[in-house]
């Protein structure tokens, strides 16, 4: 707000302090969430391993009997591709696994950001006022009349920023009429 009101940060401690609390619970439920389905997606990757090695055993186990073992035989034939069908989808399930994994992991990152963007925004238009008016009781300290100009469209405290112009207005006036 300095000069050409363009600065969005004007009091640091504050509108940091309210950002970071802005995003303390939404990035905290987001991460118990991702969390949870982290691990379950974690999980789901491990029996799907052991499926894939339950069913290579048992292709195996096919092949080792003697009337099963040649290559032209319709059941093994079958149970084959009944095998390579499901270690198809057993790695598609993964691959989805490891989407939603990273899926979570970025959104809770975005997230974070725009809450917390957002609410530096949002100090703005608090901070800003109260900015302007710590300035004008400086240059008052100072033996100054400060230059009074409206907030902006969507700046808080309006009421009180009329009321605290009008009381500097007012005590110059009573200054000047002595």
């Amino acid at each position: 707000m300095i000069g050409n009101r363009k600065q969005m940060v004007v009091d640091k401690k504050f509108q940091y302090s309210i950002s970071l609390k802005s995003v303390v619970f939404p990035l905290f439920s987001m991460l118990i969430i991702s969390t949870v389905l982290i691990y379950f997606a974690l999980d789901n990757n491990i029996k799907i391993e052991e499926i894939n090695s339950n069913q290579a055993e048992i292709i195996d186990t096919f092949l080792a009997l003697p009337q099963l073992m040649s290559p032209q035989n319709k059941i093994t034939l079958d149970a084959n591709r009944k095998f390579k069908i499901n270690l198809g989808k057993s790695r598609e399930i993964q691959r989805n696994n490891t989407i939603v994994i990273y899926f979570l992991i970025i959104m809770t990152i975005v997230q974070t950001i725009i809450i917390f963007t957002l609410s530096i925004f949002r100090t703005h238009r608090i901070s800003g006022p109260l900015y302007v008016m710590m300035k004008y009781l400086r240059e008052m300290k100072e033996g100054k009349k400060p230059v009074i100009r409206p907030l902006r469209k969507n700046d808080e405290f309006k009421e009180f920023y009329d009321e605290f112009c009008n009381a500097i207005e007012t005590m110059y006036e009573h200054k000047h009429n002595r």
